[in-house]
């Protein structure tokens, strides 16, 4: 079973590490997120959500000159991919 988080409930991840699931309630696809990390001096780094890099479903808006990387779904819900319970030899 998947533990989906609502983004309006508890937010975007917070580890651009994973890879998550992710759906807009139609579709469901993967996706890595990127951000900006922020060390402190304390050794605890923030990251802070910017945006889904995308899947299969990712284009460039200028497809010659590495543009712009566009996801086309906007993802209402997520979960981490290492959370999935995946069946053993």
């Amino acid at each position: 079973m998947i533990n989906w988080r609502s983004i309006t409930e508890v937010g975007y991840p917070t580890n651009s590490n994973g890879k998550y699931f992710v759906t807009d309630g139609k579709d469901v696809s993967t996706s890595d997120c990127y951000g900006n990390t922020h060390f402190k001096g304390d050794g605890n780094p923030i990251f802070t959500f910017k945006g889904w890099s995308g899947d299969d479903n990712t284009w460039e808006d200028n497809q010659c000159c590495s543009g712009t990387r566009i996801f086309d779904m906007k993802p209402t819900h997520w979960s981490p991919v290492d959370e999935i319970n995946l069946p053993k030899n």
